[in-house]
């Protein structure tokens, strides 16, 4: 497994919503969004993914995030991964040069998206962004093909495990043979994150060190708890197969026809369940949208298997 210079990347590692009040960020809301999440018993969280509006702040911005929440983790005892993905490769090293010397535990990288990117310059964007850092800070690669239209297969992989300060990836591509095969390619060299929390059910089993928080904003408790002892391999017990139905039952209502599309709404979606655990995030950046309280009814409803689970043996 790898070796971290600063707090380790492992474990649940909810998303932290872009907070804002009138489309101006509200620095307070972001740090309570990590408070919670400390509060939860999560061992770290995510600042910039791409349901966290990552595209949506210019570079005064990022770095006045980048800090707040750097300062709220660590006071709060978690790690915090900080993501650097930007539009185009110079804005990307700034980022990730920002947030290691913020203090971040890590960093979370895709390449540029707008336009897709080749196979060849993904491999040199990660290697001159890593290349351009001090190596204090871990990189996490986002693997994320509608995004940016490459998918990080193992092959490349043979090239990346060489590069020291790549420790971890988030794999949202969850198409079973590639998932499945960069598990048990890298997986004990690399600390792969599932891409969404229920996912981590079927990862686990194949060595997978972490999972993205969404659905376990409805209650931090539940989804740390069940990642926890999906790593200690308690597959079978009885509470965690109700944690993984639960979960899984919530995404699933989230992708129902009838319900606005993930990919359109992703801002619209983390902001409702944060808000369910007591999160200030206010509306996404436009041109984005909330979603429809109809829609946030739906998610209350589905939200509750997951809190009846709260404090139960």
């Amino acid at each position: 497994m790898p070796e971290f210079t600063r707090r380790p990347l492992e474990g649940l590692f909810p998303l932290v919503p872009l907070s804002l009040i009138d489309e101006e960020i509200d620095l307070d809301g972001v740090a309570e969004s990590v408070r919670l999440i400390a509060a939860g018993g999560a061992p770290g969280c995510i600042v910039f993914g791409s349901m966290g509006q990552m595209t949506n702040v210019d570079q005064p911005e990022f770095d006045a995030v980048c800090d707040i929440a750097v300062e709220a983790a660590h006071e709060a005892g978690i790690a915090v991964v900080v993501g650097s993905t930007a539009a185009y490769q110079r804005e990307a090293i700034r980022r990730a040069r920002y947030a290691e010397r913020a203090g971040a535990d890590g960093s979370m990288l895709a390449a540029p998206y707008a336009l897709p990117v080749t196979p060849a310059w993904a491999m040199d964007f990660f290697t001159e962004v890593a290349e351009s850092l001090d190596g204090d800070m871990a990189l996490m690669l986002y693997n994320y093909g509608p995004l940016n239209g490459v998918n990080i297969t193992p092959r490349m992989w043979e090239s990346l495990l060489d590069i020291e300060n790549i420790k971890a990836i988030k794999e949202s591509n969850t198409a079973l043979p590639h998932f499945d095969e960069i598990l048990l390619t890298i997986g004990d060299r690399v600390n792969v994150f599932s891409g969404n929390d229920p996912a981590f059910f079927h990862a686990s089993m194949l060595g997978a060190a972490g999972a993205t928080g969404i659905f376990s904003w409805v209650s931090i408790g539940v989804g740390t708890r069940f990642v926890d002892e999906c790593r200690k391999g308690n597959h079978d017990d009885p509470w965690v197969r109700e944690a993984f139905a639960a979960l899984q039952h919530l995404s699933a209502t989230i992708r129902r026809p009838d319900m606005p599309s993930m990919l359109s709404h992703e801002h619209g979606y983390l902001n409702a369940l944060a808000t369910l655990a007591g999160a200030r995030t206010g509306a996404p950046r436009k041109p984005y949208r909330p979603i429809p309280e109809s829609a946030v009814e739906e998610i209350r409803k589905a939200a509750r298997r997951v809190q009846a689970l709260e404090g139960t043996p």
